[in-house]
């Protein structure tokens, strides 16, 4: 399970004022599965490319190699996001997962 260490600056509720999209957030454990007892957390995020959103959540959670996922619609596993994020500000609820344990992650 990636090892959390929240920094001061993190956010567990909506934030207000901030500008940007907020992405809710879960973290997976090492078989990709989604702690239901763990809190959903919550960030506002104002780019729009995946690996700016990687790097904001890896400094914000205190961790390094991450990959960012969402659920298929189609089959509900994990696939990861790539280039950039839907447009419009969109609010979004993505899976953080380690790139130690990315055995479940559809590859395409």
């Amino acid at each position: 399970m990636v090892s959390v260490q929240l920094n001061d600056s993190f956010i567990s509720s909506a934030p207000k004022g901030r500008g940007g999209r907020l992405i809710y957030f879960h973290i997976a454990d090492e078989h990709d599965q989604i702690d239901e007892g763990f809190e959903e957390l919550c960030t506002t995020f104002k780019e729009s490319g995946v690996q700016e959103l990687r790097e904001k959540l890896e400094e914000e959670l205190g961790v390094n190699g991450v990959i960012v996922c969402t659920h298929s619609p189609l089959n509900g596993k994990l696939y990861p996001l790539r280039l950039q994020l839907p447009p419009n500000n969109a609010t979004m609820h993505v899976i953080v997962v380690s790139t130690s344990s990315q055995g479940n992650l559809l590859s395409n």
